[in-house]
């Protein structure tokens, strides 16, 4: 009897490094997805704060006020996730949504307008995908139920980034 306990501690214990490097991978993987989730929801915040500011389209204004209310509420979300699992929840900015912060900071008018909804198309569409992807491969239920309920959000926003870059395209 003794040598069977020995023998099945021995295989249980065996699979424990297997076990716990999957769990490391996913946790890293979670954490590289909520980092560009999180400095990416600063940045539609920042970013829809200097539309509302800079934008001379109306609809364009209402779309950055849209992504500082919408995204400041996922943000909030997610890091309240991510605080819950063991995950870090960054707050600034890299280094290239700086500089593309300060590149677009210092357009006003039409020009702002094409060039901001032309990158909220851009960065939603990646969002999207980003999301779900990562809806797919997290094992965390609590960060795959928080994905999933911003998924809708970030289609809706893709929709009307294209619904308001098309309007601009025909003026």
């Amino acid at each position: 009897m003794k040598i069977v306990t020995i023998v099945i501690s021995t295989a249980l214990l065996s699979g424990l490094p297997a076990a716990m490097a999957a769990v490391t991978d996913q946790s890293t993987h979670d954490q590289a997805f909520v980092d560009e989730a999180a400095s990416g929801g600063k940045m539609e915040v920042e970013l829809g704060r200097l539309a509302e500011q800079n934008a001379s389209n109306p609809k364009v204004k209402e779309f950055g006020a849209r992504m500082v209310e919408d995204h400041t509420r996922l943000n909030a979300e997610l890091g309240s996730v991510a605080k819950s699992i063991g995950l870090t929840f960054p707050t600034k900015l890299s280094a290239e949504q700086q500089t593309t912060y300060a590149n677009l900071s210092k357009l006003s008018g039409t020009k702002f307008d094409k060039a901001y909804i032309d990158l909220m198309v851009k960065d939603h569409t990646d969002d999207l995908a980003a999301f779900q992807k990562e809806e797919a491969a997290t094992q965390n239920q609590k960060l795959k139920r928080a994905v999933a309920k911003a998924i809708p959000i970030i289609h809706e926003h893709l929709n009307m980034a294209k619904s308001d870059s098309t309007k601009l395209a025909a003026r």
